[in-house]
């Protein structure tokens, strides 16, 4: 008798059950009994085969029509738990799609086909049954596998002719299966198959039940295919017609699948091919059985990363993003879990699709804070890729203009191997930058730089890309009468003002309310909107330029489809310039957009996060790189009212390697990552003076000689739908933060059953707001 801990659905903890007759294996889906109630659970982890001193119930059975998941795969979830002390469930319900159903169908098959053919025992109209299944026509077998392949193995007598135009395996042939080319041998060994009801439609069951029993026959439940056409569907192959790689990239795409590092980190300027390089890459890799994931950090990249990715994959590519529904999600992961498609492309939850023979991982713009969940379990794709490939032998290879801190500093410690790539693909070139001082202009939106520029471009027939990092028309709406500002009931945070839905919103809690006009306070019409969102600057442009012009932000997002109309209409040149929020900074490839304006490269720049730098040197690099993409030259023109800030200079010379010496100095000397790690504890109530003093008491509670405590401190937006937040924020090495990760879990349990507190708890925190 083996005891296995469980997963039980919808609890907290794993708890021990016992498999009596040695039936059950880690990662089986089981039923058990729970509180005198039959739930369903997910097999863990083995528990010790000693006796126990308390009763252990057995494992009733195997959940019907369930997943099985792989023992690597179960142990990437107990590492995401621990990691990110979470809890079992918090990380199922992120892994795993909801609704998720395995159909599963009985079928027979021969023992072993060729003594089964050549049987005289069994009856003869039962073995031409099964000689019949597994005839292929010749015109499906020599699309799959070529002619001059079938051809050959005719000559060889290793496949046969069967009637007219039918071609089958030699059954005289018993070396056939160490001789035959394994795909082919593999595809006639799949038909065998016969379902149970088409089967006991042609036989009697009481003789079926008789080959089974005698061994001939076997019948078992098998997960459910598609049903495979005859006619072999060429769509379903690869693109093979690859693109010339230039030398760099041939460089890269060698380094990474004949080295033999495991992670690697892909810095190519913007422009310079790195996509050919990871398609090419994963087609070697599907040609060898092996299959990738490809992690995107916006849901605003994947139209035109569908598009290409499916041109080259067909029908072998899974998509997962949050745009799917839940029945449509669920079926795309059932199709990668039983191997239908070996290439997933998505956003950030897609690194826990199921590849099979997972080879390959990449995250495209690996710098980007979006691959960080938000909300439990606060996992980072990033960190769970590493893992990942470890556990699963694959590659990790990330990629970015502007690399994160952390990574490029791996990079030069030797834990990633470094590639580069400094040529634009094509013999484009880089576009000019110019940083322009607001401080000198009239206009609070547009310099006589820009729009000059803007004026330039339009009348040469090319398009333009606007950014401004701030959703809204405006960040706050005063009267000038009484001074009232609108400021949301539940937060401590001022109501941005949305024109294009004539609503005032809240950007925390998202209560929204009519637009009216008038103070709420004292009736007047004379209100001032303050602090410049992407909407008024749309409004703005439209006063200089009469021309088409799109707005791009998560506001538009909403809609299911606008990423991929937007793509393409912006493609097809039905509009001519482009205001966005960071969404339209990265990835996306225009090649008649040869300006773009930074209305204000301050709007990160000001946050007091000592990633602020990191950040906006990022952003603004991003977005000038989609500047002269094709055949033209472009320009860019940054907006700033602190032009004499360092990041501007590394920003106009495009110069990485600057920034990077520059930031990675700050970091050591203050101890930030990737010199130390951090947790951000957040505790919240809507209990103002309670967590006042809560806070204080639990700092001294935690307070560790190992690690650094600052605060507890105000959160810099302190009330969040009526709870008021404080923060604790932790650094030290790693060694010393994983100790105090393990008391910190213990000291949180006693607070658990209080329900005037939340406590979160985000390690590797991005957002310290």
């Amino acid at each position: 008798m083996r005891y296995y801990k469980i997963y039980v659905d919808n609890t907290r903890e794993l708890y021990t059950y016992a498999d009596t007759d040695d039936r059950y294996s880690i990662g089986d889906r089981v039923v058990v009994s729970f509180r005198k109630k039959e739930r369903t659970g997910l097999i863990i982890a083995r528990d010790s085969d000693e006796e126990k001193d308390f009763e252990v119930l057995p494992i009733i059975r195997l959940l019907e029509n369930s997943i099985k998941l792989d023992e690597k795969y179960i142990k990437l979830l107990i590492w995401i738990k621990n990691y990110y002390m979470s809890t079992y469930d918090q990380v199922i319900t992120a892994a795993i799609p909801s609704g998720l159903s395995i159909k599963y169908e009985r079928y027979y098959f021969p023992r072993d086909i060729f003594e089964f053919v050549n049987d005289e025992i069994v009856d003869e109209e039962m073995r031409e049954y099964f000689v019949k299944k597994v005839t292929v026509g010749k015109p499906t077998l020599t699309k799959k596998f070529g002619l001059d392949k079938i051809n050959e193995y005719l000559k060889d007598e290793l496949l046969e002719r069967h009637g007219k135009n039918s071609i089958r395996l030699n059954y005289k042939n018993s070396n056939i299966e160490s001789v035959l080319d394994r795909d082919i041998f593999e595809y006639f060994k799949q038909r065998e198959l016969v379902r149970d009801e088409i089967l006991e439609k042609n036989f009697s069951k009481k003789y079926l039940e008789k080959l089974v029993k005698s061994g001939d026959l076997r019948l078992e439940k098998l997960m459910k295919q598609e049903e495979e056409k005859e006619e072999y569907q060429v769509e379903s192959e690869i693109e093979n017609r690859d693109k010339i790689l230039n030398d760099e990239q041939e460089r890269a795409k060698n380094s990474v699948l004949s080295g033999e590092d495991m992670y690697y980190l892909l810095k190519g300027i913007t422009g310079s091919g790195k996509t050919e390089v990871y398609i090419s890459i994963i087609k070697s890799g599907f040609k060898a059985g092996k299959g990738s994931i490809f992690l995107v950090p916006e849901i605003s990249l994947t139209p035109q990363m569908i598009d290409r990715f499916k041109g080259e994959f067909r029908e072998n590519i899974a998509i997962l993003h949050s745009k799917l529904t839940q029945s449509e999600r669920a079926k795309e992961w059932y199709n990668i879990y039983t191997g239908q498609k070996k290439i997933v492309l998505g956003v950030r939850s897609a690194i826990f699709a199921p590849v099979q023979n997972l080879g390959y991982i990449f995250l495209d713009e690996e710098h980007e804070t979006t691959y960080k969940q938000d909300n439990n379990p606060r996992y980072n794709a990033k960190q769970v890729a590493l893992k990942r490939a470890e556990l699963e032998g694959a590659k990790l290879i990330l990629g970015s203009a502007t690399p994160s801190v952390e990574s490029y500093y791996y990079a030069q410690m030797g834990i990633f191997k470094l590639l580069e790539l400094k040529k634009r693909y094509n013999e484009a070139v880089l576009p000019d930058i110019e940083i322009v001082d607001m401080k000198k202009e009239e206009s609070l939106y547009f310099s006589k730089k820009l729009l000059d520029e803007i004026r330039k471009t339009l009348l040469k027939g090319e398009q333009v890309l606007l950014l401004l990092n701030r959703k809204g028309y405006s960040t706050y709406v005063q009267c000038k009468d009484c001074g009232h500002v609108e400021e949301c009931d539940h937060c401590s945070i001022k109501y941005s003002y949305y024109s294009s839905q004539g609503v005032l919103k809240c950007n925390y809690c998202g209560k929204v309310k009519r637009y009216t006009g008038h103070c709420s306070k004292c009736g007047s019409k004379n209100l001032v909107h303050s602090g410049k969102g992407v909407e008024r600057v749309e409004e703005e442009i439209k006063k200089y330029f009469d021309v088409g012009v799109i707005r791009v932000d998560s506001e538009m997002s909403k809609d299911r489809d606008f990423f991929e109309k937007m793509y393409y209409d912006f493609l097809n040149k039905k509009y001519d310039i482009m205001v966005g929020t960071q969404l339209i900074s990265k990835g996306l490839h225009f090649p008649n957009v040869t300006l773009v304006g930074v209305v204000n490269a301050d709007t990160i720049l000001n946050f007091p996060d000592f990633r602020a730098g990191e950040k906006t040197f990022q952003l603004v690099v991003q977005v000038a790189g989609r500047a002269g993409r094709g055949e033209k030259k472009g320009k860019v023109i940054v907006q700033t009212y602190q032009e004499e800030h360092p990041v501007f200079e590394k920003v106009k010379n495009s110069d990485y390697e600057g920034f990077y010496e520059s930031e990675i100095g700050n970091r050591e000397l203050l101890e930030y990552p990737p010199f130390s790690k951090t947790i951000n504890i957040g505790i919240s109530s809507k209990y103002e003076r309670y967590v006042e003093e809560f806070v204080k008491d639990l700092y001294e509670d935690i307070k560790s000689d190992e690690v650094e405590l600052y605060g507890p401190m105000r959160s810099m937006v302190y009330k969040v739908k009526d709870r008021y937040r404080h923060n604790i924020f932790v650094k030290g090495n790693l060694k010393e933060i994983n100790k105090f990760k393990k008391k910190l879990k213990l000291k949180l349990t006693k607070y658990e059953k209080n329900d005037k507190i939340r406590i979160v708890v985000d390690i590797d925190p991005i957002n310290l707001i």
